[in-house]
């Protein structure tokens, strides 16, 4: 064993010996990369010996170790370039709740009056839209649609909301309105308002539209016509017992009278017909009534008022008087050309009077409707009452 050490230190040392008189021997010219391959090759030939010689002493004492040489490069040295790879998070990010605004809303619905419906020049109707609370607050009936942009239609600057409306729940909002008078389209814009005044809108804080299209007032079917009432109604002065009311009333009172116009009126038996009527509702009270005075007009010898009287459909409880005067203009008399009962379900009045004794006289003419102490449902139509020349 100690012969076989000897041995191994002996050649170690020979190696070393080559290595350091290498650079002498003449075949190799002062090369220095052949100096540098035999380095290499003596530390890699010292290497092995010891690797040997270390496995021999291991393999003796019944001990395997395996030693490996790792090359070493003495030439080049590549640097790389290492990416890191990042590592996903395993939970989602939490997101943050976003707050829902106390007044909010959206639109649902047009109720009544779709976008682009016809109405003939200074037609009453009312535009109802459904609108939801989308909002965390409750809106009290202190909150109001108010008038914004457009054109309002004779409208009321606002009007109420008709009950609380709690989050997510819908409410119908009616706005009463009349068709200008000259035929166009038209387009109204309204707004919500809080009780703290507040404004907003729906769907992005927009407003709530009501677009109509005014149509001119259709000729009267009869040839002859000297004077139209239904076409001249707001030319009238109307009064209740109540006082004066506007022309046309904004909705059908059967408290303080009013006065509308109908080119589509639906008679007694639920047929509609094709005529202009003049929709009069007296105002409430023992002595309700409403009338309108119309300006003067010249009276020929032949003339005729002309007209039908009676209730509107579904009116079951109606029960009124019509009635006509006159007076000369520049005088105080009034005189009645005739009065007609009228209850729901009794047959159409036709109305025929001979205005002949007036001829050449300015006269101003009344039409006047009276209830019988009662006037709920007293809904009286003058169906086209005018004054003919037949």
């Amino acid at each position: 064993m100690k012969q076989k050490t000897i041995f191994i230190i002996i050649t170690v040392f020979i190696a070393a010996l080559l290595l350091l008189t290498a650079c002498n021997f003449p075949w190799l010219n002062g090369n220095v990369d052949t100096e540098a391959q035999i380095q290499t090759m003596s530390a890699a030939t010292v290497a092995a010996f010891i690797n040997q010689s270390a496995t021999q002493t291991a393999q003796a004492s019944g001990n395997v170790v395996i030693v490996t040489a790792t090359p070493q490069s003495t030439a080049v040295t590549i640097a790389t370039s290492t990416t890191q790879a990042t590592t996903a998070p395993t939970t989602a990010p939490t997101k943050t709740p976003v707050p829902v605004p106390c007044n909010q809303a959206s639109f649902v619905t047009d109720v009544t009056v779709k976008d682009g419906s016809e109405y003939v020049a200074g037609t009453s109707f009312t535009k109802t839209w459904r609108i939801k609370n989308t909002g965390s607050c409750t809106w009290s009936t202190d909150y109001e649609l108010y008038f914004y942009s457009g054109n309002s239609m004779s409208a009321p600057a606002s009007v109420d909301l008709p009950n609380s409306v709690k989050p997510y729940e819908t409410v119908d909002i009616s706005v009463p309105m009349i068709a200008p008078g000259d035929p166009d389209e038209y387009v109204g814009k309204w707004m919500l308002r809080s009780n703290k005044s507040e404004i907003f809108g729906v769907g992005g804080n927009y407003p709530v539209t009501v677009e109509i299209e005014v149509t001119e007032v259709p000729k009267p079917n009869d040839p002859n016509i000297v004077y139209d009432f239904i076409a001249n109604y707001c030319s009238a002065e109307w009064r209740t017992n109540a006082g004066f009311i506007t022309c046309p009333s904004s909705d059908l009172n059967f408290s303080n009278g009013s006065i509308t116009r109908t080119y589509a009126p639906v008679l007694e038996n639920g047929v509609k017909d094709d005529e202009g009527a003049l929709i009069t509702i007296p105002a409430k009270g023992g002595d309700g009534m409403i009338q309108g005075q119309y300006p003067a007009v010249m009276v020929h010898d032949g003339d005729h008022i002309k007209g039908v009287l009676l209730c509107s459909s579904g009116m079951t409880n109606c029960s009124v008087t019509f009635e006509v005067l006159a007076r000369e203009k520049g005088s105080s008399t009034t005189t009645s050309l005739g009065s007609w009962d009228k209850n729901y379900g009794d047959s159409m009045i036709d109305v025929d009077i001979d205005l002949s004794s007036m001829d050449g006289k300015e006269m101003i003419f009344y039409l006047k409707v009276s209830n019988k102490g009662n006037s709920n449902q007293d809904m009286a139509q003058w169906m086209v009452i005018r004054i003919t020349h037949p």
